[in-house]
């Protein structure tokens, strides 16, 4: 059974139980270096591509390596909020599955929007308002300062006085670091700002609501050059899945994947 449906009947429980917080704390980083606004970090003007090379290892074990290729082509608007559009595309032997992430960079930071929408399916509409589910991951900030950390997202649950995060992502600068790429022209070294960003999952008991959740935590770093954008992310796919569009997907959270820039075009 899919996470989400876990996620969705764990919420329910609680509400029946009872009628019979975003964190954001300062971690040291790896590197003194205050590289000043990522903005220039995640280029995005229309027609900027990418190619990665793809390594995805499930929680069987089983590798699969695909290529991905993603491109930003125009906008939309969803709500009250106009977003870019990253069109995604992965896989291999002519068989590619397509879809489109959407995102908003501005002078605070890059911000990919959730789907939550499969979560939502599998929650009674009498619950809905009892559930708050961020919109979208902040997966830049405003600056690159030493230990620079942020709550990235949160889903939780309140209903009276009962507050409890379910899930979140905090993200934290980790320095800047050296990226060894190879490229279809050749191997490159660069620069790269580290961020480091931790899912935790805190699945609270229905019995027992003041007992201690059931935490499971999980880990991804992405790595972004200077007027190149994302050249490399590694680790837990749950997180990296949100802004490489596959949307926020519980299904397996200890999947991990790998994905190393092998071509680009900057507009």
């Amino acid at each position: 059974m899919k996470r989400n449906f876990v996620l969705a009947i764990g919420f329910i429980s609680i509400l029946f139980s009872l009628n019979a917080c975003k964190n954001n704390s300062t971690n040291p980083g790896d590197s003194n270096t205050n590289t000043g606004s990522p903005t220039t970090y995640f280029p995005n003007n229309d027609g900027t591509s990418y190619k990665y090379s793809v390594v995805k290892t499930d929680s069987a074990q089983y590798q699969t390596s695909v290529t991905r290729t993603a491109y930003y082509s125009g906008t939309t608007v969803s709500g009250s909020i106009t977003y870019q559009k990253e069109i995604d595309s992965v896989g291999s032997l002519g068989l590619a599955n397509v879809s489109t992430s959407l995102f908003v960079k501005d002078n605070n930071g890059v911000y990919f929007h959730v789907d939550t929408t499969g979560l939502y399916k599998v929650i009674p509409a009498a619950y809905k308002d009892y559930i708050s589910i961020d919109q979208s991951i902040e997966i830049l900030k405003t600056s690159f300062q030493d230990g620079n950390s942020w709550a990235a997202f949160s889903l939780g649950l309140k209903y009276s006085t009962l507050s409890l995060t379910i899930a979140k992502v905090d993200a934290v600068f980790k320095g800047i670091e050296q990226v060894t790429l190879g490229l279809t022209t050749g191997t490159v070294t660069l620069s790269a700002a580290k961020i480091q960003y931790t899912l935790t999952l805190s699945i609270p008991d229905p019995n027992n609501l003041f007992a201690t959740p059931s935490k499971s935590t999980f880990t991804a770093n992405a790595w972004f050059a200077d007027k190149i954008g994302i050249v490399k992310i590694d680790g837990n796919a749950t997180i990296l899945d949100t802004f490489t569009g596959n949307g926020i997907n519980f299904a397996d959270t200890t999947s991990t994947a790998t994905q190393s820039l092998i071509k680009y075009n900057i507009k």
